[in-house]
């Protein structure tokens, strides 16, 4: 089955399901699902979303973008859980900068410094978000962030790492987010190589060296996740060690979680 779930308001929605764990079994197809912002769907979007029988959205998005962006459009009766995390999109800040061919503002390492924060200071969401899904009277149920691919990429990687997914595998669907946001991606880097271009002193570090540079805060890097992995263990051990300890989830409720979406 192809995981993504076809939106004209939304590329990066998909399902988590018919991913092997390590004991074998598979997750269940239909009942998780990851995205970016729902704000801009379209009527038909929406009814998409009825025909899945989603009955939970939890929003990981700021209050500020919420303001900015809308708040998510969702079919009747789902019940909508708001979560949130500081924005990691560093894009907007930065966007002037850009604009003028100043790259020298974006840091290399951005991203895996956002990952390492949303480990260590943002447990009571990620935790969260693993007891509204333990919870079967919230599935199918649907998780989002802005973009789906930095806040909602490691809430994916720790809800398949409570199904007893391989790291491995949780890295492959993470990057997948490189694969349903490309036209998008590369069609705001067109534009801002455009922009920067039209200024005067821009392209001052060189094309590619631009390309680069921006191309890190809308394509996520394996070395991103594998920061946050890194702070895992540096605190936790283990990463069913952070699922227990850091986001206060039972070893009952894991493997309550893996007997009913597992398969």
């Amino acid at each position: 089955m192809d995981r993504q779930i076809p939106l004209s308001g939304q590329p990066n929605f998909r399902d988590l399901g018919g991913y092997a764990s390590g004991d074998g079994r598979r997750v269940k197809w239909g009942l998780v699902y990851r995205s970016g912002e729902l704000s801009q769907l379209s009527e038909e979007d929406v009814r998409k979303l009825a025909k899945l029988g989603i009955k939970t959205v939890v929003d990981l998005r700021s209050p500020e973008e919420i303001s900015a962006r809308g708040g998510g459009r969702l079919p009747e009766g789902a019940l909508l859980h708001s979560m949130p995390i500081a924005s990691s999109d560093m894009f907007k800040k930065l966007l002037p900068s850009l604009l003028v061919g100043d790259f020298s503002q974006v840091p290399p390492d951005l991203l895996d410094r956002v990952n390492r924060h949303l480990v260590r200071d943002f447990s009571a969401q990620f935790g969260g978000l693993l007891r509204a899904l333990c919870d079967p009277a919230n599935r199918p149920l649907v998780f989002h962030c802005t973009q789906g691919k930095d806040r909602a990429g490691f809430g994916a990687a720790m809800v398949l790492s409570a199904l007893g997914v391989p790291w491995e595998t949780v890295l492959q669907d993470y990057l997948l987010s490189n694969h349903y946001r490309k036209a998008e991606n590369d069609k705001m880097l067109g534009m801002i190589r455009s922009l920067a271009a039209s200024q005067a002193g821009a392209g001052g570090e060189g094309e590619e060296i631009a390309f680069q540079r921006v191309e890190g805060l809308l394509y996520v890097k394996e070395k991103s996740l594998q920061a946050a992995h890194a702070e895992i263990l540096e605190r936790h051990g283990s990463v069913d060690g952070y699922l227990v300890e850091g986001l206060g989830c039972s070893i009952e409720a894991l493997e309550q979680l893996r007997d009913e979406l597992l398969e």
